[in-house]
């Protein structure tokens, strides 16, 4: 089955809204961890630094701040995402 541009585009808006608010929930998350087990939680004993440090490469790989973008694109200028390689 063949999208249209329209349906493509707000699959994209879709995808961008849930990547944003799950790097901006488990950012929150992962950054906490630190704030309430302090230092230790960086030790390699307990891994948990691996949890945010993943994330963060995640997030980075397909900017959130593009989403972002397209985001308030669509809802300031009723502009769907132009077709790319991660929209």
């Amino acid at each position: 089955m063949d999208l249209t541009i329209e349906e493509r585009g707000k699959c994209a808006i879709a995808i961008a809204t849930a990547k944003i608010v799950a790097t901006k929930i488990g950012l929150d998350v992962t950054t906490r961890i630190f704030e309430v087990m302090g230092a230790r939680a960086t030790t390699s004993k307990y891994g948990f630094d691996r949890y945010w440090r993943n994330l963060r490469t995640f997030t980075l790989h397909d900017s959130v701040d593009y989403k972002i973008h397209d985001l308030g694109n669509w809802v300031l200028n009723d502009q769907l995402p132009n077709s790319s390689f991660y929209t």
